[in-house]
């Protein structure tokens, strides 16, 4: 946090301003007050009709201003987020962007990148969210799919992937950047506002990418029926979305789910603190002075934070509801957040979902659900929200398995799915089942019929019935690991990859102990967090791992020179 944007500028909050009782829950819940998603939306108009019914009164605390706001603001309202979005889409319509253009937004992680895509779709043009932390290559060849009219970067994210004014030449684009032979922003700042041109309710409104996990990221194209969809869901979940609550969004904002999680936000009116860098200092500061009532980040981000739980300043003390989407998430963290939680009844919402068909299921534990567990290592994501099935496909036919309990293809019917893949619509094809869509995971149903995921597909080693699984026992029989992958070593054996706190190590004999019962598993590796090639959303990319394995590479300093291959067409 920079000494421009520091406590000087900054409220304060405590413990007793957040304060929540049932009585003010409730009424939070049941206000009449709030942007209807009964029907689609676009995140085009949305700011503006989130301003228009609340006024000042919604609230939005970052940790670093937007980009392009004159005066550096780190505490704005609805109202200062709707005239930006409309300052922005000004510049892109004075640079040339028109109707079914697309932008492609590649830059520095900050929360105002969504209000980027926004201002974008406010004009008919198609915003295309690129993460800053793809590998070059990977973000070079999503370029060259999009094929945009115009790319926003800054001069940093440019200097690291290549975008300079040759690249936008070869490309037939414009760039606005501070970068020579491209178009900084300022000189765009002036331009007339235009009135608001979205495109329809089934057309193309935003592109976002799946993380590189397994290879190369696919760019998933959806539109506003598919966003409000989801956020409409979210917005009316029990006991979340309220003008008394402070939602902290520490997530990848580039993804499809910031959308959606800001939608849900602005449609109740619900005070939003947008983190776009949480690194420790950042986030122990914004935590201390805000005391956000729900958080929302990746699961692996979670497993850092459990340090933090002893932490002094008590960051996660407010805290009522903690909110993980993306991926399933180890209860050993689960565990350990909730008990760091001062509210008399914090919930955890552990959201299973993906950029293809957006959210799928939830499960809630409280602290009292967690401890009664019969199976403290089950990969249960829940159930399906309303309005979403699944089912569990044979792998060979793509039809439904007459056993749903036994392991396969986890396939998902959704209003949410995507359109297509931008560049590659034959991947997209090959996924489709009639209205049923792979999600590329592999699972069954557990009890009462809930979903458990088991492995990526592509990650699946012969012989395991989940790596997922035997990570969490790990996890829970190492209290000082970090985290825990259990890759394949490139012959078929399993390995775990180790990240340990402060330097630790394990010796042969805890070993054993630790991975008794757990099957023939390789001796583990363990390394620094930094050796696990972590995606956008913080996975490690587990095919990285197998080949630096296998080159005897793992635990070496990253080079650029690495022996790994990054361009392979991801699952």
């Amino acid at each position: 946090m920079t000494a421009q944007h520091d406590a000087a500028a900054r409220s304060v909050y405590t413990l007793t301003n957040r304060k929540t009782g049932p009585v003010r829950l409730a009424a939070g819940v049941l206000t009449p007050r709030r942007v209807s998603l009964r029907k689609p939306v676009n995140v085009g108009v949305m700011a503006q009709l989130a301003a228009d019914r609340f006024g000042r009164s919604g609230q939005i605390f970052l940790d670093r201003p937007f980009s392009w706001d004159a005066r550096q603001r780190v505490e704005l309202d609805y109202v200062d987020v709707a005239e930006l979005i409309e300052q922005y889409s000004a510049a892109l319509a004075e640079i040339g962007v028109r109707r079914w253009d697309r932008v492609a937004i590649i830059k520095t992680p900050n929360f105002d990148v969504q209000s980027m895509a926004w201002a974008t779709a406010r004009i008919g043009a198609i915003p295309a969210l690129l993460s800053a932390k793809l590998d070059p290559s990977i973000a070079n060849v999503l370029l060259e799919r999009l094929q945009p009219r115009v790319i926003v970067t800054d001069a940093d994210v440019a200097r690291e992937n290549g975008i300079d004014a040759a690249r936008g030449k070869a490309l037939g684009c414009r760039i606005i950047a501070p970068i020579p032979g491209a178009t900084p922003f300022e000189e765009l700042s002036n331009a007339r506002v235009p009135a608001p041109a979205p495109l329809k309710d089934d057309e193309p409104m935003m592109i976002t990418h799946t993380s590189s996990t397994t290879g190369i990221s696919k760019l998933g194209e959806t539109c506003a029926r598919a966003v409000t969809f989801s956020a409409f869901r979210e917005a009316i979940f029990p006991l979340v979305h309220a003008p008394s609550e402070l939602f902290a969004s520490a997530i990848s904002h580039v993804h499809v789910r910031g959308a959606v999680t800001q939608m849900a936000s602005m449609a109740r009116g619900t005070p939003v603190l947008g983190i776009g860098q949480p690194d420790e200092a950042t986030f122990l500061e914004l935590m201390q002075r805000y005391r956000p009532t729900i958080i929302e980040c990746h699961p692996n981000a979670f497993v850092e934070w459990e340090r933090l739980t002893d932490h002094e300043s008590r960051p996660f003390a407010s805290v009522r509801v903690f909110f993980n989407t993306f991926d399933a998430i180890h209860p050993r963290t689960i565990s350990r957040l909730l008990a760091a939680s001062e509210r008399q009844r914090p919930l955890w919402l552990q959201c299973y979902g993906m950029t293809e068909v957006q959210v799928v299921s939830v499960r809630v534990y409280t602290r009292g659900t967690l401890r009664k567990l019969d199976q403290p290592g089950s990969r249960s994501v829940g159930v399906e929200v309303p309005g979403v099935r699944a089912r569990i496909a044979d792998p060979e036919t793509g039809r439904r398995r007459l056993r749903q309990s036994e392991p396969g293809m986890i396939q998902v019917k959704s209003p949410a799915r995507i359109l297509s893949f931008v560049g590659t619509p034959e991947m997209f094809s090959e996924r489709r089942h009639g209205k049923w869509f792979d999600t590329g995971d592999w699972g069954r149903r557990g009890a009462w019929g809930r979903l458990e995921v088991l492995d990526r597909v592509a990650d699946r080693i012969e012989g395991i019935e989940s790596c997922l699984r035997i990570e969490d026992v790990l996890l829970a029989r190492l209290p000082g690991a970090e985290e825990v992958v259990v890759v394949d070593d490139g012959t078929g054996r399993p390995v775990p990859v180790i990240c340990l706190r402060n330097g630790q190590s394990i010796d042969p004999a805890q070993w054993r102990v630790v991975s008794d019962g757990l099957g023939a598993l390789g001796d583990p590796v363990v390394v620094g967090v930094d050796s696990l090639r972590r995606t956008a959303t913080a996975k490690p990319r587990r095919y990285l791992l197998t080949q630096l394995i296998r080159n005897g590479r793992l635990d070496a300093p990253r080079r650029a020179d690495d022996p790994v291959t990054v361009l392979r067409e991801g699952a």
